[in-house]
């Protein structure tokens, strides 16, 4: 799973936004959350979370079963997703639509998802440690022949 990249100048939220729209999908990392030092990364990450939650909770559908597992947001939450929806772009979205904009709904099991998939990537941010904003690959080979380990 990845998520999308944003320049700096599309990035919504402000610092504190970014840490109310962390502790919404992160709902078990709070204290951590609060030591994070929020930079332009960090807040691409959050905004590409949200992107993400949004996306795949209209991709869910409407299924009446699954409409009653809807994260109801506290009142802050409700704010930043608002402003959210008003300034996103829709080429964001493969799913959701602008109207869906106005009134977002997060799916419970996304936002756990996101949690399980990316809680590493936020433990790597609050140690200072995440890549910013560059692009790794490296490729590990062992040669049983001659008993070597080649880095790439």
């Amino acid at each position: 799973m990845w998520v999308q990249k944003f320049k700096t100048n599309e990035l919504i939220f402000d610092d504190q936004e970014t840490i109310i729209m962390l502790k919404f999908i992160f709902k078990n990392q709070h204290s951590n959350i609060d030591m994070l030092n929020v930079n332009d990364a960090v807040r691409e990450f959050a905004q590409s979370l949200l992107v993400e939650a949004v996306d795949s909770s209209y991709a869910f559908g409407f299924i009446d079963s699954l409409f009653r597992a809807v994260t109801n947001p506290g009142d802050g939450v409700k704010k930043v997703l608002a402003k959210f929806g008003k300034k996103a772009l829709k080429h964001w979205f493969k799913h959701a639509t602008t109207q869906n904009l106005m009134s977002i709904k997060i799916y419970d099991r996304v936002r756990e998802q996101l949690a399980l998939n990316f809680g590493r990537v936020l433990l790597m941010h609050i140690n200072g440690i995440a890549k910013q904003n560059e692009n790794h690959f490296s490729m590990l080979a062992y040669s049983d022949a001659d008993s070597k380990v080649i880095w790439g």
